[in-house]
C-alpha cells in the first residue's frame, strides 16, 4: 500500500509532513493502520486540509478515513452528531462511522457523476440543497458545535488553510487583494440574520449527481455554526470551483448573483436588504481569500475576478 500512496504524494510533500510529521509513504500506511487495524488495502489517498484515505477492510466494505490536522476530537464528534441526523433524514450524505482522536471515518460512497456547475440548472440544485441542508440542521436542538462567528475587528485573514499559503511571506504585491477584504470584512461581519449550521465548503467538487439530483456531498468536516449570510455569500463565490472537470474554476459576478437569486428562491423568502449587502460583502471577501491563496503561490490572480466583484457587491 506504501507504493500506492507514493504514487499520491505532493512534489516536495510540504502537506503530507504538515499532516502525517513525515513524507516516507511506509510510515504514512503505518499511521492509517493504527487508526483502522481492520484495514487490508488502500484504494484512494489525497491530501489538501487534511488527509483522506479509502480503505477495504477484512470483510470486504469500504470506507473513508479522514485525518485532520488540528481538530479536536469533540468538535469531530459534534460534526459527526449533525451528519447523522443528516443521513437519516435522508441527506446525501455519507453514513458517520466514528471518532478516534484526529480521524473520522464514514462509508465510503462514489455513485453518481460529477458535473459543471456554469450550468444554470446545475447551478440551482446546489444553492437548493444548501436551503435544505439549514432547514434540516435547523431541526437540531444541541450539536455540542460551538459557533464560529468572527467579531468585526478581528485580523484579516484567518491561517491559511493549508502549508502551500503563507500570507505573510507573500505580502508584497497583495496590498490591492488585503484593501478590498478590508473593506468587505466588516460588511461581511454585521451580525443580521440567523446562526445556522452549515457546511464551509459548498463547492460543486464535493457533489455527485443522478440527472440533477445530488447522490452524494462529501467534506462534511468542514461543518461548522456561522451566520446564514456568511455561508451563502461563501457559496455565490466558490460553487463552481471542481478539480475533476476541466472548466472554469470560479463563478463569475452573474454567476454569483444568480446564485443568491437561487437561493432566496429555495429559502422562500428572500434576504431582507441588510442581510443581501452582508452576503454580497462575504461573497466579496471569500473572493479576496481565494485571489490571496493564488497569489502566494505565484499564481496569475488576473482571472478571479476579485475587483469586479467589489465592483459589483460593494
Amino acid at each position: 500500500m506504501s507504493e500506492f500512496i507514493a504514487e499520491s504524494i505532493w512534489p516536495g510533500a510540504p502537506i503530507e509532513r504538515s499532516i502525517f510529521g513525515t513524507d516516507d509513504p511506509q510510515a504514512i500506511w503505518g499511521q492509517a493502520l493504527e487508526l483502522c487495524p481492520e484495514a487490508v488495502g488502500c484504494f484512494a489517498f489525497e491530501v489538501s486540509v487534511g488527509a483522506l484515505f479509502g480503505l477495504r477492510l477484512r470483510d470486504g466494505s469500504r470506507i473513508a478515513l479522514k485525518v485532520h490536522v488540528e481538530d479536536r476530537a469533540g468538535r469531530l464528534e459534534a460534526v459527526q452528531r449533525v451528519q447523522a441526523h443528516l443521513f437519516q433524514s435522508g441527506f446525501p450524505c455519507p453514513r458517520p462511522l466514528g471518532v478516534r482522536g484526529r480521524a473520522t471515518f464514514e462509508e465510503w460512497r462514489d455513485d453518481g457523476h460529477y458535473l459543471d456547475a456554469h450550468e444554470p440548472s446545475v447551478r440551482r440544485a446546489i444553492a437548493t440543497k444548501l436551503a435544505e441542508l439549514f432547514r434540516r440542521t435547523d431541526e437540531l436542538q444541541d450539536t455540542g458545535m460551538e459557533p464560529y462567528v468572527q467579531p468585526p475587528g478581528g485580523p484579516l485573514w484567518p491561517t491559511p488553510h493549508n502549508v502551500l499559503f503563507d500570507f505573510g511571506a507573500t505580502a508584497l504585491g497583495a496590498e490591492w487583494i488585503d484593501e478590498i477584504a478590508a473593506a468587505a470584512k466588516p460588511v461581511r461581519d454585521t451580525r443580521v440574520g440567523r446562526l445556522v449550521i452549515g457546511h464551509g465548503d459548498w463547492t460543486v467538487q464535493h457533489f455527485r449527481f443522478q440527472g440533477l439530483r445530488p447522490t452524494v456531498i462529501y467534506d462534511w468536516d468542514s461543518l461548522n455554526a456561522d451566520l446564514e449570510t456568511v455561508f451563502v455569500g461563501n457559496a455565490a463565490a466558490t460553487f463552481t470551483y471542481t478539480g475533476h472537470l476541466r472548466v472554469e474554476l470560479w463563478p463569475t459576478v452573474d454567476e454569483a448573483r444568480a446564485f443568491l437569486d437561487d437561493y432566496e428562491y429555495a429559502r422562500d423568502r428572500p434576504f431582507t436588504p441588510k442581510e443581501r449587502v452582508a452576503a454580497q460583502a462575504a461573497a466579496v471577501y471569500s473572493r479576496g481569500y481565494s485571489t490571496r491563496c493564488t497569489h502566494a503561490v505565484g499564481k496569475d490572480v488576473s482571472r478571479m475576478g476579485l475587483r469586479d466583484y467589489a465592483e459589483a457587491f460593494m
